[in-house]
């Protein structure tokens, strides 16, 4: 017995971005994939080094709290949270003056 076709979905047009949020909340980007197309990015060669660089491990001791505190804010940015950390670390220390 043939399978039944599948109906391909189509984006609906958003008005707002809370109802394309509301939207991308409840469907399965899955179904909308036939609607993409690959893009050639440049990506500089400066940029290419950063992310060849080996990083290292590091242990860093941290109160309970502190760590639940930062778990929540890392699920609201839906990262995982030394993903978090590492970028708050590079963050601050860009704005700090070197040596």
């Amino acid at each position: 017995m043939p399978r039944p076709k599948r109906l391909k979905k189509k984006i609906p047009a958003f008005r707002t971005d809370n109802e394309e949020r509301m939207f991308w909340e409840k469907a399965s980007p899955g179904e909308y994939i036939h609607q993409t197309r690959a893009t050639k990015v440049r990506v500089s060669p400066q940029f290419r080094q950063q992310v060849k660089e080996r990083k290292l491990n590091l242990t860093l001791r941290m109160e309970p709290s502190r760590v639940r505190a930062l778990k929540a804010a890392a699920h609201y940015h839906g990262i995982p949270y030394q993903t978090l950390m590492r970028m708050w670390i590079v963050e601050r220390l860009r704005k700090e003056p070197v040596g």
